[in-house]
Order: structure tokens, then C-alpha cells, then sequence
């Protein structure tokens, strides 16, 4: 395997590499081609969809993401960072990889927020006065939960009426005992009356 574009086809067989510089192609693209069919990488790109757009791009990724691509690599270290300083990127779609991860994290929680919405009826505020009302800990044992999201939101499941926010536990044995005070009660004297 190789780090870069092999110059000649002979060159590219002889080193395993997938790419090699070629002729331009009738459409005129630079002569990057595949080794497999020999057909213009750009050509390729076009005809399914977009695939590695180079029109985002430089000359100099384009060479550095194909390089990547022939070791077999996902992401190749761009030669200018993006606007917020990474320079990570991911060789198909030429995403920033750190800005990725950002966007996909920021979605986890909207996604959250808006399960609480349609489950609950609490909106992000409710839900956050909430949180701070408890501490982030569990209305019933206490416990403290760093993650607010792994606190559950305890619910009436007759009149859909909030509750409280409870550790998965509480939550669970509330629900074990089919959300019944008198089952709790009777649970609470047995473990009291119990032989040790």
C-alpha cells in the first residue's frame, strides 16, 4: 500500500494502490482514476450523487482525502482547519470530524428535550426548573445524578400528571408495586416487620 496517488497505472498495480494519475477524462477532470474499471474518480463522485464532493474541496484535500482513501482510512488531517480550528476531516463527505461530533451531541439533547416534550407535556423549561428544584437528584432516595437525563420522570400513568424525577430504582420499584400507595405501604411494614 501507498501514501499517495500512484503516477502510472503499471506504477499503482505494482504498489496496490486503488488510484493512479491518468489522462484528464473526456469531461475534462484532473486524470485521477481508479485502478478497478480505470474510470475517472470525479466522474464517478458525479454519478453517485455527489459522493466525496470535491467542490468543497481544495486541490490539495482532494490529493490528501484520496491518499487517505488508498491506506483505507476514514478521515484524513486537512491542510487548513475549519472555522473553529479542527482539522479532521472525513474523507466521503469532508465533514469536520470534531464539528460532527459537536452537531450530533447537541442533536442527542434536542432529541431528549423533545421525547420529555411528547411523552411528558413538560417543555425545556418546566423540565429544567425541575431538575434545579431537586438538585439533579432523585425525589425519593436522593441520590444525586450528575446526568439529569438519567433521572426518570415519574408520571401518574391515569391522569398523566408529573410527579417528580426519580433514579431508576425508585422509578422501578414504584412501578414493580403498580404505582400503589397501599402495595408501598404494605412493602414498607413487611420490611420493617420482617425477621432480620
Amino acid at each position: 500500500m501507498t501514501s499517495s496517488v500512484a503516477e502510472t497505472f503499471a506504477d499503482a498495480l505494482a504498489i496496490g494502490a486503488r488510484h493512479y494519475r491518468g489522462t484528464p477524462c473526456r469531461h475534462g477532470h484532473d486524470g485521477v482514476r481508479y485502478v478497478t474499471g480505470r474510470n475517472c474518480v470525479e466522474c464517478v463522485r458525479i454519478a453517485r450523487g455527489g459522493w466525496l464532493k470535491t467542490r468543497k474541496r481544495s486541490d490539495a484535500n482532494m490529493t490528501l482525502a484520496l491518499e487517505a482513501e488508498n491506506v483505507g482510512r476514514t478521515t484524513y488531517r486537512a491542510n487548513r482547519p475549519c472555522r473553529h480550528g479542527h482539522s479532521e476531516r472525513y474523507v466521503a463527505s469532508n465533514n469536520c470530524v470534531e464539528c460532527n461530533r459537536i452537531a450530533l451531541e447537541r442533536q442527542k439533547v434536542q432529541r431528549k428535550f423533545s421525547r420529555i416534550h411528547s411523552e411528558y407535556g413538560l417543555n425545556r423549561d418546566a423540565y429544567l426548573s425541575m431538575v434545579s428544584d431537586q438538585r439533579s437528584a432523585c425525589r425519593i432516595c436522593g441520590r444525586h445524578e450528575p446526568d439529569h437525563f438519567k433521572l426518570h420522570v415519574d408520571h401518574c400513568h391515569d391522569t398523566g400528571r408529573v410527579r417528580g424525577l426519580l433514579c431508576g430504582p425508585c422509578n422501578q420499584g414504584i412501578g414493580l408495586l403498580r404505582h400503589s400507595p397501599d402495595r408501598l405501604r404494605l412493602a414498607a411494614d413487611y420490611l420493617i416487620e420482617a425477621p432480620l
